[in-house]
């Protein structure tokens, strides 16, 4: 035992020496504003880690991930089976999760502010209202390149949003309902005082925890977080199990992942504004004429069975569907059933 423990601190100093926890890059993924191999949109007076998949002729769809802070490679990718890189050129399968609806569609894929592979930001400096703008301007991008590149001049894209991805889906809508022509949404999270108490009163791990004290007191300790003290929360964060299973520094990290990295800062500063006594995105709603499907696996809400219909009410018109032998990573683990269903939604 004593020969096995000298041996264990060897190693653990040589893979200190070998890398340095002070660099970036070396506990979680770089972001697109130091590796400049990843895949990005400039968008906002940003740049956002993203990418396309199809026919920009097709109908767009543009896909909104969970979290806040978290990013889409569980959208394009499948438990068990291929769990894509972050670089486009290194994947086996060119067509994994739902990106399988590229053959009907142009699929639309980027990391919010502050999270992912997106670039971090100081506090304060990322909100709800910035989210908006940030997705209000990759339609405008997208739709003018297909006009310019096809001459199709559409007014109008589709919309998938996964968890906390719903609460911006709506919140969009709410503001531009006319911009958008129908919607799914897999388990959204609130976007009501209504909605928000039910499921926390039900069971409040649903989604995820709101607010994590150690990590509220880490981030309001420092005045300035810089790109490494960016690095090591959001390392610290995803060592949580229900943020990121499998979560390793980057020179070990688990290839199964369903996440490249979770951005902790823009996850604390984007919860805050729904916990407000008034805090509702719905206001405009009756102004959307399009359809919303809202999707939920029967473990969730067999815990929360009312959520839905609150939720969906909110919508003149919406449908459900429930998957059945998944939870909230239902996009993840049944990526083509899920896409099955959006499918013959938005045809």
């Amino acid at each position: 035992m004593k020969n096995l423990l000298i041996i264990t601190s060897l190693i653990f100093l040589i893979s200190c020496a070998k890398h340095d926890f002070d660099e970036p890059g070396n506990l979680l993924p770089k972001t697109v504003s130091e590796d400049p191999y990843l895949p990005r949109i400039e968008i906002n007076g940003t740049v956002l880690h993203a990418e396309s998949f199809g026919e920009i002729g097709n109908p767009i769809i543009i896909f909104l991930h969970g979290g806040p802070g978290s990013d889409y490679r569980s959208f394009i990718s499948e438990k068990g089976l291929e769990n894509a890189s972050r670089y486009p050129d290194e994947r086996t399968t060119k067509d994994a999760g739902l990106s399988q609806l590229q053959d009907e569609y142009y699929c639309v894929f980027y990391d919010q502010r502050g999270g992912g592979l997106s670039p971090r930001f100081d506090i304060g400096e990322v909100t709800f209202d910035i989210y908006l703008e940030d997705l209000n301007q990759i339609i405008d991008f997208y739709l003018t390149k297909k006009e310019e590149e096809t001459g199709i001049a559409d007014a109008q894209v589709y919309i998938v949003g996964w968890s906390y991805g719903g609460i911006l889906a709506t919140g969009y809508i709410n503001q531009y309902p006319t911009k958008v022509k129908d919607v799914v949404l897999y388990e959204p999270g609130p976007y009501s005082v209504e909605s928000r108490e039910y499921y926390k009163a039900q069971k409040s791990s649903v989604f995820g925890e709101i607010g994590n004290n150690w990590l509220e007191e880490y981030l309001l300790s420092q005045d300035h977080l810089t790109p490494d003290g960016h690095e090591r929360a959001d390392y610290q964060y995803m060592l949580l199990p229900a943020s990121s299973p499998g979560s390793q520094p980057e020179f070990h990290s688990d290839p199964n992942a369903p996440l490249w990295r979770s951005g902790a800062l823009v996850r604390r500063e984007n919860l805050d504004f729904s916990r407000s006594e008034n805090f509702d995105i719905t206001s405009n709603l009756s102004a959307f004429t399009g359809r919303m499907l809202f999707i939920g696996s029967d473990k969730v809400i067999g815990e929360i069975p009312e959520y839905p219909g609150i939720q969906m009410k909110y919508y003149s018109n919406s449908e459900l569907i429930t998957i059945s032998g998944v939870g909230h990573t239902g996009p993840w683990e049944k990526p083509t059933e899920i896409a099955s269903h959006i499918r013959n939604f938005f045809q």
